[in-house]
């Protein structure tokens, strides 16, 4: 009896646009979840995500910063944006961005500690744990992962001319906007709906069903939306780079490559839980959805861009020699 005039009581106005203040406030928190950690709050997202050593931050090495530099220039990032992006040294062995150019907070690119490797002694001499356990480096898959962390020059260049372009969009002010968005689509569906079917007087269950179909559609709806704006991004990137030459798309292929190998070498070395994460060929495993393009593609974009481009070059050597 309780739960019947509890549930009566959202029929009412009052009920009703409790419901409202309700969903919305929770739009917008979400939204907010999303957008103030890239903007208001960026300072306090880069101590988060910061790599320290003895509670202190580490400074990335000047080289570094001369090769971000370098990267700025090839980019041709005009005087505005290059003083809004910061590098940084970030934990792990991932790069990392956050930001966005619409913002006057600026973006951040974090360049992991492997870019400081100059060979594969600089990685054994680091003390890297997986699982919180050593490294047999004298294993297979410990070579592996050794050879996969040491990057040449021009691929960590490569690598932080990615991260910049994929910082340098308004990627985060969309993906904020997608979760007010689907919870206003939801809201507004289900009281047209319960208006037009005059489900009102229906009893309990049926709006409860309505409602579960509306939010199973919603969060999809989200995800769907949020998956593809990464995936845009992602494939306009790997396309800029490409244009960029030869070298680029040489390194592209030696970028992801590596990856794959990394991913492998950290299956094995994870055990069960590398199995869930990694695939046999390095990808991320993700389900159902597609966050990100897969690696293996990613590689092959820019395999087959090499291939393309050897041909043309081979083409025309072939017409110089003719002409001559």
């Amino acid at each position: 009896m309780a739960t019947k005039k509890a549930t009566s009581w959202f029929l009412t106005e009052r009920g009703r646009k409790f419901s409202f203040f309700v969903l919305t406030g929770s739009g917008i928190g979400l939204m907010a979840a999303r957008f103030v950690p890239n903007t208001l709050l960026i300072s306090k997202y880069k101590d988060f995500v910061q790599y320290y050593s003895n509670g202190k931050p580490v400074e990335l090495p000047e080289k570094i910063n001369q090769l971000h530099q370098k990267c700025l220039d090839v980019l041709n990032i005009s005087n505005v944006h290059r003083k809004l992006i910061s590098p940084f040294s970030v934990y792990g062995y991932d790069l990392f961005h956050a930001g966005c150019s619409s913002s006057k907070f600026g973006m951040l690119v974090g360049i992991p500690v492997n870019f400081s490797y100059k060979t594969e002694e600089d990685v054994k001499k680091d003390n890297i744990q997986v699982n919180q356990r050593s490294v047999d480096w004298t294993s297979e898959v410990g070579q592996k992962l050794a050879e996969s962390l040491v990057l040449p020059e021009k691929v960590q260049q490569f690598a932080i001319c990615r991260e910049i372009l994929m910082a340098l969009n308004n990627k985060v002010i969309y993906e904020s906007t997608y979760p007010f968005a689907c919870i206003f689509l939801a809201y507004n569906l289900a009281t047209y709906l319960n208006r037009r079917l005059n489900l009102y007087r229906a009893p309990v269950a049926t709006r409860g069903m309505l409602y579960s179909l509306i939010g199973m559609f919603s969060t999809g709806l989200y995800f769907l939306m949020k998956d593809m704006t990464e995936v845009h991004y992602e494939t306009e990137t790997d396309k800029k780079l490409c244009e960029l030459g030869r070298d680029y798309i040489e390194s592209g292929v030696i970028f992801y490559d590596k990856l794959l190998q990394r991913n492998q070498a950290l299956r094995v070395l994870m055990g069960n839980e590398g199995q869930k994460k990694y695939s046999v060929h390095g990808n991320e495993n993700f389900g159902l959805r597609q966050p990100r393009v897969a690696l293996v593609h990613r590689k092959q974009y820019f395999e087959e861009r090499l291939k393309e481009i050897t041909q043309e070059e081979s083409s025309d050597d072939a017409i110089t020699e003719q002409e001559i």
